[in-house]
């Protein structure tokens, strides 16, 4: 009962759920059979050459659909219909028929317009060319990356950029280059179409000029607002060049150069392992009076790359890396002649620019000529003038062994010293714009060096002496450079570049040494007496002998000519992976004489051809990583040998993380060198230069190499602050070095090849280098601390029997630069350096040729440990005030250096002096680098 009661129960409620769904189902289906069907009702439209976005607006009115589409997405389209009696579906079927594009009807039943994903998707490019805002120069290895991270590549030697094989639609690209604000572009890639564009970037203030650019560029930039362009801060412009393009190099991690009389090392590496290029042509000897100065207008170069342990194939066969600089050609179009003039105590520097329309779209040819000289012969600087008296002193123990004389030479007294003086340089460069694909550029350079001094000294009465000791030491130094080169952006993949150039340089040393008691100098005979008359009497007796070659001499030439063509292209097939490849002709001549008043008789001639070419592909992996690996191989005749330099490197850009933007690359690879550079020791008793270069090439012998593991990292925690840290490890178990025992002892050796003075050698080089830059006070004042740490160990087995530092080591580095705006238009520079941990105290030629003649020490002084013979601490702090007055018609710049403020005498080397004439206790002598030395400069441009 009670069940049944029960069933009753849900029977009822089951009776009632079915009416309620019924009565709901018939209410749909009357108000279903109320609406129109929209699918069934038809319409007609005529579209004559309407737009696509007119024809989507009226379809949208007449049928009253919810209709959706982004403009960009229908721009430029067209539509020629005649449409009649069809429904929605097939109306925009039929509209959008052959755009690529479709439709999807949303849930809500909105209808969207979109591409067409039934299809393959179609694919442009996206090409062109990044230069400089100002001057319309191409910036090389600028970074082009899209917004998203999936691709991107980087500018060519020529500036130019290719991103192939982007799908059609619109992207954010971002452009980057280091010391110019970073620009964003959105650009519309179209089906089957190339896009170019000439993308401008506007350069950030500098510190200084020229700017310089390290191997390592970040691919990403700091993220920063989504604008188009970042303008930039234009508080700080001191608008100063440096007068020393070169030894401003010594601010970055990693090179080695800055000390008077010092050569440039990259990384612990040999001075002659790296190679430096002017437009990619090499200089020999870039460097006037011996070492302290660049053989380089300031005006002329308004760029310089370094590239370090762990370079690219595409960069050549060098140990240590390269250093290439690049002729400003700073004119923009259409601009009005500019001239510039400097004038310091040393030397006179002045350019000039002009630019020419040629009368067609986009083709203009831009000039730039700069010169420099000095004017010693008319002002002798008095700083310069003392160095060069105090550095010109005679050496007691290196002139006993070259003059027969029964006592020691520290007797004889100074009497009267003479200096030249002379250095200029001529840059002269052109750049033809052709059209917006094709350009030509020539640049040609001549540059001349001399610097000698003439030492007399005279002899207590003493009728076993000679009375009169007379030295000169004498130096030349020629370069000579041409070059031209084209370009041409073939299609939107293919960038092709083509140089011819041509170099020599020649070098001349000769060094005299004499005394009055040869009988074949004229004059000496008629001269008596000790006064003012007497001592010039015979030292233009000495000096007409010299020039007839009556004296004793050492004769020293090099002399190298280069003669270069290379090719070379880049190919983008798709956005994240373009190959490089290129093939290269050097054809070099080097002649080494060395005549016999120091070392034994050597004359090498030598003639080699090479034939070289490198692979190098670019690909980048997600969004941050970007891997580079490549070969170079080479063929050296008349030798048939074939090198492999296999090289790889991988790196890592972040530039949205916790701790800001920060990027990271690791890099090696096998590395030769066929054209190699030595430092010979000048053992001269009054050398002014410890050393002289000479330029040869492998010959018939194994060419040297090095194996290279490069890391380096650089964060921006914020915009005002950076820090960079960069690791190095270097192992050359082959590397070639000057070898003093075949130079002095060599006598069954063939004097005419390359082994008379060379040796093969082992060497092991590791360092590390620390930089942080902040800025401070809205960017009013900007800091620089720098660190390196460098550890080498070279095999001189052969002079010491074991492996030492090498002589050249600077194992710690302290470096501090601080640039203060002071007021508007008034700025200053502070400089301070400190250097621990020098060895091989002594001169050069005490090591070299003194340790081969007498043996190892002088009293209780020793030749045979240079690496105890440690130099003191090196300080130096210089400060610059520069002033640039507001002048409306013309710019100047005033510029004070005060140079070694705290006059510290720092140690070049030591030498040995008697503590008694004809002793056998001995003490140090210091020479010392020059004190305070100020200096004051005036530049003008108009």
């Amino acid at each position: 009962m009670a069940i049944f009661t029960d069933i009753k129960r849900t029977g009822a409620d089951t009776v009632r759920w079915w009416c309620t769904t019924l009565l709901l189902f018939v209410s749909v289906l009357s108000a279903v059979a109320q609406q129109p069907d929209r699918e069934e009702e038809r319409y007609s439209f005529d579209f004559r050459g309407a737009e696509l976005t007119t024809a989507l607006d009226e379809i949208a009115r007449s049928t009253g659909i919810d209709l959706v589409y982004d403009p960009a997405l229908v721009k430029n389209h067209s539509v020629y219909r005649r449409i009649k009696d069809q429904p929605v579906s097939k109306l925009l079927k039929s509209v959008l028929s052959g755009t690529s594009l479709d439709y999807v009807t949303l849930s809500s039943g909105t209808i969207v317009i979109v591409e067409t994903v039934e299809q393959n998707p179609a694919f442009g490019s996206y090409h062109g060319k990044v230069v400089d805002s100002r001057t319309g120069d191409p910036l090389p290895g600028a970074s082009v990356m899209l917004a998203d991270a999936s691709g991107g590549t980087s500018t060519s030697e020529t500036g130019n950029f290719t991103i192939n094989r982007l799908v059609s639609g619109t992207y954010t690209i971002v452009f980057s280059y280091i010391g110019y604000e970073p620009v964003k572009k959105t650009v519309r890639i179209r089906p089957n179409s190339d896009l170019r564009q000439k993308v401008e970037l506007e350069p950030k203030p500098v510190d200084f000029t020229p700017i310089v650019v390290t191997g390592h560029l970040p691919q990403l930039p700091m993220q920063r607002e989504d604008t188009e362009t970042v303008a930039p801060d234009t508080r700080w412009e001191p608008n100063s060049r440096l007068d020393n393009a070169i030894h401003s190099l010594s601010l970055l991690p990693g090179v080695q150069y800055g000390l008077p009389m010092t050569d440039l090392h990259l990384q612990g590496s040999q001075g002659g392992e790296h190679r430096i290029m002017l437009d990619g042509a090499p200089i020999y000897n870039p460097y006037s009076f011996g070492k302290m100065f660049s053989a380089f207008s300031p005006f002329a170069i308004n760029r310089i790359e370094v590239h370090k342990a762990g370079f690219g194939a595409s960069r050549g066969s060098q140990i240590a890396g390269l250093v290439n600089l690049t002729h400003d050609l700073g004119s923009t179009a259409h601009a009005k002649p500019e001239f510039q003039f400097q004038a310091d105590p040393l030397s006179v520097n002045g350019r000039a620019d002009l630019s020419l329309a040629t009368g067609r779209d986009s083709s203009s040819i831009n000039i730039m000529a700069a010169g420099r000289t000095n004017y010693w012969n008319i002002f002798q600087e008095p700083s310069m003038q003392q160095t060069l008296r105090e550095w010109d002193t005679l050496d007691p123990l290196v002139t006993n062994l070259l003059i027969s004389s029964d006592d020691d030479a520290s007797v004889y007294e100074p009497r009267k010293h003479q200096s030249d003086l002379q250095f200029h340089d001529l840059h002269l460069a052109a750049r033809y714009d052709i059209d917006p694909y094709r350009s030509l550029t020539s640049t040609f350079y001549a540059g001349r060096n001399y610097v000698s001094t003439d030492l007399l000294r005279q002899a207590p009465q003493n009728p076993d002496l000679p009375t009169y000791l007379y030295a000169r030491d004498e130096y030349r130094w020629n370069n000579l450079m041409g070059q031209i080169r084209y370009n041409h952006f073939v299609t939107s993949r293919l960038d092709l570049r083509s140089q011819l150039s041509f170099s020599t340089n020649r070098f001349r040393h000769r060094y005299l040494l004499g005394t009055s008691d040869n009988p074949s100098i004229p004059g000496l005979s008629n001269v008596s007496g000790t006064g003012a008359l007497a001592d010039a009497t015979a030292f233009e007796a000495f000096q007409e002998a010299g020039n007839y070659s009556q004296i004793p001499t050492q004769r020293n030439e090099n002399k190298i000519q280069h003669l270069t063509f290379k090719t070379s292209g880049t190919y983008s097939i798709t956005p994240r992976f373009n190959l490089e490849s290129g093939l290269k002709f050097d054809m070099v001549r080097s002649r080494v004489d060395l005549s016999d008043l120091f070392y034994l008789p050597t004359l090498s001639d030598q003639e080699s051809t090479f034939y070289s070419g490198f692979i190098n592909s670019n690909w980048r992996i997600g969004n941050y990583w970007k891997l580079t690996a490549g070969n170079r191989f080479t063929r050296a005749e008349p030798i048939n040998r074939f090198y492999l330099e296999p090289r790889a490197s991988i790196q890592y850009d972040r530039p949205d993380s916790g701790i800001g933007y920060w990027t990271a690359r690791l890099s090696g690879g096998l590395y030769r060198q066929f054209i190699n550079h030595y430092d010979i020791t000048n053992p001269g008793p009054t050398s002014l230069v410890p050393s002289f270069a000479v330029w040869s090439h492998t010959g018939t012998r194994e060419a040297p190499k090095a194996w290279h593991l490069s890391g380096s990292y650089h964060l921006e925690p914020s915009p005002a602050s950076s820090i960079d840290l960069e690791l190095f490890y270097k192992w050359q178990p082959n590397t070639y070095t000057v070898s003093y025992n075949n130079l002095l002892r060599g006598i069954e050796l063939d004097r005419s090849e390359f082994s008379a003075f060379t040796e093969s050698t082992e060497m092991t080089s590791l360092g590390a280098s620390l930089r942080v830059n902040h800025s401070l006070y809205e960017g009013d004042l900007k800091l620089l601390l720098g660190y390196d740490f460098n550890y080498n160990r070279i095999n001189l087995d052969t002079q010491f029997g074991r492996s030492l530092p090498a002589p050249w080591t600077e194992p710690h580095r302290f470096q501090l630069r601080a640039l203060w705006r002071i007021a508007p238009g008034f700025s200053s520079v502070i400089k301070w350096q400190n250097v621990l941990g020098r060895s091989w105290g002594f001169r050069q030629s005490y090591y070299n040729f003194l340790f081969y003649e007498t043996g190892e020490n002088y009293g209780d002084y020793y030749f045979n440990a240079p690496e105890n013979d440690k130099l003191s601490p090196f300080h130096q702090l210089d400060l610059s005030l520069i002033y640039t007055p507001g002048f409306s018609r013309f710019g100047m710049d005033i510029r004070l250096d005060l140079i070694n403020l705290l006059d510290r005498q720092n140690t070049i080397d030591w030498s040995l002096q008697p503590t008694a004439p004809g002793g056998e206790e001995y003490e140090i002598r210091k020479r010392t680098m020059p004190g305070f030395s100020p200096s004051l400069s005036i530049e003008i441009d108009f």
